[in-house]
């Protein structure tokens, strides 16, 4: 396995359960109390998106798409969810890259 295969794959390990978690705090469109897990089945697709820097308009898409498609509800967090995973994900891996080249 490739160096840079085996660090993306890490990074997901370690940080999936993040996003998982952020998923439940910020986005939640059962808004009912749910498990801690409950939309951790969503992870990977938003994290490719994440990962290939889609941007929250995508994202936004994507949450829109699994709440029509697969939930079924709505609580109208999409947008505001989009744009706070896209900055969580600039924070946590993109920033401190930016950080290291300028220094």
């Amino acid at each position: 396995m490739k160096t840079a295969d085996k660090a993306r794959k890490d990074r997901y390990r370690r940080y999936a359960p993040e996003l998982g978690l952020l998923l439940w705090a910020v986005w939640d469109p059962i808004a009912a109390g749910v498990p801690i897990d409950e939309y951790d089945n969503y992870v990977p697709v938003i994290w490719k998106l994440l990962e290939e820097h889609a941007g929250a308009e995508a994202v936004a898409a994507e949450l829109t798409r699994i709440c029509t498609d697969r939930i079924e509800m709505d609580a109208g967090t999409n947008e505001t969810a989009a744009e706070l995973l896209t900055a969580w994900w600039h924070w946590r891996f993109d920033f401190p890259v930016e950080f290291e080249a300028s220094s």
